[in-house]
């Protein structure tokens, strides 16, 4: 596998000597003929880099397209530069560092399905276990977190697979999230609360063969809703003859030699002997209960909010404004940037719009619901202004803020005057930690992922939302009816 430490040196060697003339000219034309310039393996590195960083969620492919354009300009505007569509060397080192450590976890190989020789990419580094099937062969991860099924089945064509698989899907409970149908292959996506599922299949011979894959959360080292588009990009190239990058081949354990093996799988523990004393039996723990913020970004019922609020929850209520609890689920959750985006039953009575940028020094509002225990379980707004923008130790991803958050209003909307999210409200710092550690008691640092990061888990999830732009200011009394109106009260337990 070609080191990603070099396909930085290369790609930043390409970007460089055109970096002035593409800072002064944003059109598509300069950024697609700088990538045009580079290697064709460098080009799909490059994307599967952005897409383990969380940044691309598409098939590798040497040519250029618009929306790379578009996805490269939005990592721009989420660090708060320009957005050229031309990476500067300090963007490139930003990608290649988060992206580098989720490939070096995944640990990409590639392996052949047993009876078609067709080959496919797993991520070896989540330790799976593999087992031989009747189609195939069957790869877990030992906690359940990941499961990967590589199958062929003789004498099936692609439209009667795709009709016996949406059926089964809807029949076994699965929420349907995307569906496409071709005469060469189909895909299927869905999920069951913080299960999701991808099926893709092509054509192959007089039979179809493909993946079934599943995965628990979105969180490391799994990540999902990114591993998913590295292993359908390996599969689509297998299928097409497209291109893509070597990766080392995976013995499976039935196959013998000393190259890196898939494991078998484990065998349980042995029970403990018959003379063992049997425990005494544990009373059942009491179940956890906490609670934050969050707000509609699609009439369909999509709320935006942070992935800690969420976390291990065996069941979510959200309240809307005026409404009564109505239960939810995760559709998806990307814990390094703090974002999750559930889905209720019913249509959202009001939106926010996002707007990917803000200045510094900008007025902005807060809403959420602090210490609902003990203040108002209305909502709570509150004032201040955009105070740096980055979070703590430069980090691209937040804006620091002055207004007033507490324990509780994680996950609530950040707006501007007009009423547009700017970002979405993630942390406090914490005070007495500081006072203690440097004799300082610092006020109102708070944080906020920003808007343009939440647009792209947005768009990598496939929802849809409004964008919005600076405009006319609003009366304080009518943004926080506004804020107020389409936002939620979160309830996890």
């Amino acid at each position: 596998m070609m080191h990603l430490r070099a396909v930085a040196l290369v790609l930043v060697g390409a970007l460089s000597p055109g970096l002035a003339q593409a800072q002064q000219d944003p059109y598509f034309v300069r950024a697609q003929e700088v990538f045009l310039g580079l290697k064709p393996d460098t080009r799909l590195w490059f994307q599967l880099v952005l897409t383990s960083a969380g940044h691309w969620p598409a098939v590798p492919n040497i040519g250029y397209s618009r929306r790379l354009f578009e996805a490269t300009k939005q990592f721009q505007r989420s660090r708060g530069e320009a957005p050229t569509g031309v990476l500067t060397k300090l963007q490139v080192e930003r990608i290649l560092q988060s992206g580098t450590e989720v490939m070096n976890g995944w640990r990409l190989r590639w392996v052949p399905h047993p009876a078609r020789g067709r080959q496919l990419w797993v991520p070896m580094g989540l330790d799976l276990q593999a087992k031989r099937t009747d189609a195939g062969v069957e790869m877990r991860e030992p906690g359940n977190r990941f499961r990967l099924q590589f199958n062929y089945y003789a004498s099936v064509d692609v439209g009667s697979a795709y009709a016996v698989t949406l059926q089964e899907m809807l029949g076994s409970g699965d929420r349907i999230n995307f569906k496409t149908l071709k005469p060469d292959f189909f895909v299927i996506t869905g999920n069951q609360g913080r299960f999701s599922r991808y099926v893709r299949y092509h054509a192959d011979g007089s039979g179809i063969l493909g993946f079934d894959m599943s995965w628990s959360d979105d969180d490391a080292p799994v990540y999902g809703s990114r591993l998913v588009t590295v292993i359908s990009g390996s599969l689509w190239a297998t299928m097409t003859g497209a291109p893509f990058p070597e990766a080392k081949r995976v013995r499976f354990p039935w196959e013998g030699g000393d190259a890196e093996v898939a494991n078998a799988p484990r065998t349980p523990p042995p029970a403990p002997p018959a003379t063992t004393p049997a425990a005494a039996p544990k009373e059942p723990p009491k179940p956890k209960s906490s609670s934050g913020s969050g707000f509609f970004v699609s009439k369909a019922g999509h709320l935006l909010t942070n992935a800690h609020v969420v976390q291990d929850c065996a069941t979510i209520t959200v309240r809307p404004d005026g409404a009564v609890g109505v239960p939810a689920q995760v559709l998806a959750r990307d814990a390094i940037n703090d974002l999750a985006v559930l889905k209720i039953a019913g249509p959202a009575e009001r939106t926010l719009p996002l707007r990917p940028s803000v200045r510094l020094g900008e007025g902005i509002a807060a809403f959420g619901f602090p210490h609902s225990d003990l203040l108002a379980t209305a909502g709570n707004f509150t004032l201040g202004n955009v105070t740096a923008l980055a979070g703590l130790k430069d980090d691209s991803r937040y804006l620091q803020v002055s207004a007033p958050v507490q324990p509780g209003n994680s996950g609530g909307p950040l707006l501007d005057g007009a009423g547009n999210v700017v970002g979405v409200v993630s942390a406090k710092l914490d005070a007495i930690k500081m006072a203690s550690e440097r004799g300082d008691l610092p006020q109102n640092i708070n944080f906020a992922v920003k808007a343009s990061l939440a647009g792209s888990f947005l768009d990598a999830n496939q929802i849809a939302y409004e964008t919005g732009a600076p405009g006319e200011k609003l009366d304080p009394a009518d943004l926080a009816e506004r804020a107020k109106k389409a936002s939620a009260f979160i309830t996890c337990r």
